[in-house]
């Protein structure tokens, strides 16, 4: 049997006991999409970054959050008059509770659609009514609530928590109707605090108690409290509008700020759903966004998982979003050779990306249709990428254009390290020697990675504090910056692969796990187990060690397909798993068809989330080469493809070029994602 085994162990940070906001809303009832024609469409968007300075809340980005999701929002039909915002000192309990009645209860009809999110810090509380079997409540807490009990002063009377909340939400749902649709994001929650610089966390490890209710609820968790009751909250499910909840992180994790394309920290929820919701194929339904979104989530946010609760197999808001369009306009001409289009790295442009401007109206450029002109992004915001023409057009010209994405570039493998390391430091000279002869890494930009000094010995920390590398003090320095600049391009690779995304109707192949077992009379055989025994109540498909299970690719395209298949692991190992060493690289799928590879796959060590993602293309590749050789053994006559594989490995292209990574045409490969978590 063919076996994913894999290394050593991975290294666990303990995390915190938060997580668990509004999870009550689990239980939610479905109901028919409203009419494609009833379009209003509302939002509610809270983000508290600054809190008061005596509050003991510390600074988190939660603005950033509210300027992606909203243009995200008015990108998918929201109009901007619908969309409210309430920040900071605006946020109060209070100003909360006042919001959700003036701007959504009092303005809704039957029949709406809904946008609530929350971007702030979340608290545990002591339980006042019985119904948690941990003794505690959940909380958002909003700008006027103290972090610290505080009897007969603060015993947490301006949180807002989940019981509260829940009905808020019944209510709200009431008022919708079983023909409206409320959508939830939380990207807030969780304890924990951050270190060297590192996003924050959202939450804290402080509860909101009396130091008496905490010490009884730590001798009997879970035994002096009744489980919640959820009886009236769906007793009338016919008469709700179906909701959906997206959430940043499980209730065991950290939810850890992440950084975007121009540094910014942001919530990691609210970045991969504003990407996700501004994509020219985005999903139609709750689930198959919130897979897109843990994908996304699963290289920008290592250590998290996502949750989603609720009616999840419903179109997403109603069904009633605008389509986003496959083109981009132009905003503003600086000169003859240069533009800025409506479009950033929020809908996947980078630098170096080639589109192509044509007449207004044009809706299926192809290779037969020239152009206006060329241009090559050379600078890239959230929203908006500048342009540098190979033609001159005047402004009327340029205005009225309709520009395409010719040739995608999927980013570049730039590695940010804050080296903390003292001046006198053995391991400190070893390593800036072999540094500079990487220029990728860069030592004053936005570090992604921290190197610091543990005792005698020494740790490089990754987003969330997750301890990448713990190396002691005995080895050479030499040795050791090599095992450091070893692990970190392995960093830098598994980030860069996992977000690499590239569509394709033609090439249109994707691949689905079933789980199989032994059959216990006859050990030949094997025997399919239902998929479902393998999720969880969000989807999320869980294996675990010595699980094993099959593979079936379908072509749903329109191009018989060649395709390969590279496994990203927990701890940044790449694998190529698909053609295994003795097949040739010319497996192909026709459209339609749909095929079971023959291996059969067992899974291993190391926990965490894993990731499969299968590469089509019109012509054969063979990455197994460049996967063996650490990108040495790149064809000198290579495909784009094959060069931009072997360039995560930090060859000499790589170096040459600062890690930038080369084009690919538009249409000529795509990618499907997949990730499950092995126990």
């Amino acid at each position: 049997m063919f076996s994913l085994q894999k290394g050593y162990p991975r290294i666990n940070v303990l995390g915190g006991t938060l997580c668990r906001i509004l999870l009550l809303i689990a239980v939610l009832a479905g109901a028919p999409a409203a009419n494609a024609q009833a379009d209003r469409k509302f939002a509610l968007l809270i983000g508290i970054g600054n809190y008061p300075p005596d509050g003991g809340w510390k600074p988190i980005h939660a603005q950033n959050d509210l300027l992606l999701m909203t243009d995200a929002l008015q990108r998918r039909g929201f109009l901007s008059e619908n969309i409210f915002t309430l920040t900071d000192q605006a946020a109060t309990r209070e100003g909360i509770l006042q919001a959700w009645k003036k701007e959504l209860l009092a303005r809704i009809k039957p029949g709406d659609v809904v946008y609530f999110q929350f971007s702030g810090h979340g608290q545990q509380v002591a339980d006042n009514n019985g119904d948690e079997l941990d003794g505690y409540d959940e909380a958002i807490v909003p700008y006027d609530s103290p972090q610290a009990y505080k009897a007969g002063v603060n015993e947490g009377e301006k949180l807002i928590r989940d019981d509260e909340l829940n009905r808020m939400y019944t209510d709200l749902r009431r008022h919708l109707g079983p023909k409206g649709n409320l959508m939830v994001v939380v990207d807030a929650c969780h304890s924990g605090t951050s270190t060297r610089g590192m996003g924050p966390a959202r939450g804290t490890i402080v509860q909101m108690a009396s130091p008496e209710y905490n010490l009884a609820a730590a001798k009997e968790p879970g035994k002096a409290f009744d489980a919640p009751q959820l009886d009236s909250l769906v007793a009338d499910t016919g008469r709700l509008a179906p909701m959906a909840a997206f959430f940043g992180s499980a209730h065991n994790q950290l939810n850890f700020e992440t950084q975007s394309e121009d540094g910014r920290f942001v919530g990691p929820l609210t970045y991969a759903l504003s990407r996700k919701l501004c994509q020219a194929q985005s999903p139609k339904t709750y689930r198959g966004l919130f897979e897109q979104v843990r994908i996304e989530m699963s290289a920008t946010a290592t250590r998290q998982q996502p949750q989603a609760e609720g009616t999840l197999d419903q179109e997403l808001l109603g069904g009633r979003l605008l389509e986003p369009a496959a083109y981009f306009r132009v905003l503003r001409w600086n000169d003859p050779g240069s533009v800025v289009v409506d479009a950033g790295w929020v809908q996947g442009l980078n630098e170096g990306a080639v589109l192509g401007l044509y007449p207004a109206e044009t809706r299926n450029p192809d290779q037969t249709v020239a152009p206006l002109a060329r241009g090559t992004v050379t600078a890239v915001s959230p929203v908006e990428a500048t342009l540098r023409l190979d033609a001159d057009l005047q402004q009327p010209v340029a205005r009225q254009a309709w520009a395409y994405v010719l040739e995608q570039n999927l980013g570049d493998l730039r590695l940010g390290l804050s080296l903390q390391l003292p001046e006198q430091h053995p391991v400190r000279a070893a390593l800036l020697e072999k540094i500079a002869r990487y220029p990728v890494i860069q030592l004053d930009g936005t570090p992604d990675l921290f190197l610091v000094q543990a005792g005698a010995g020494i740790h490089l920390i990754g987003p969330g504090d997750l301890v990448l590398d713990s190396l002691s003090g005995a080895l050479p320095p030499a040795r050791t910056a090599d095992s450091l600049m070893r692990r970190m391009m392995g960093f830098a690779q598994a980030k860069y692969l996992r977000r690499m995304d590239a569509q394709s109707e033609s090439l249109r192949v994707g691949f689905e796990l079933v789980p199989v077992r032994r059959n216990p009379e006859n050990r030949a055989r094997l025997d399919t187990i239902p998929i479902q025994s393998k999720h969880d109540a969000a989807g999320i498909l869980h294996f675990q060690n010595l699980d094993s299970f099959k593979i079936r690719v379908t072509n749903y395209g329109d191009k018989a397909a060649y395709f390969t298949i590279i496994d990203i692991q927990p701890d940044n190992v790449i694998n190529v798993i698909f053609p295994d060493p003795t097949e040739a690289p010319n497996e192909r799928v026709r459209p339609g068809q749909t095929i079971e590879l023959r291996n059969c796959f067992q899974v291993g060590p190391p926990a965490g989330v894993e990731m499969f993602k299968l590469i089509a293309t019109d012509k054969p590749i063979d990455l197994r080469p460049l996967v063996k050789s650490r990108g040495a053994a790149t064809r000198a006559n290579a495909n784009p493809l094959e060069k931009l594989i072997g360039q995560t490995y930090f060859n000499d292209d790589c170096v040459r070029l600062r890690g930038q990574t080369p084009n690919l045409n538009t249409g000529a490969v795509h990618v499907h994602s997949f990730t499950f978590t092995i126990d």
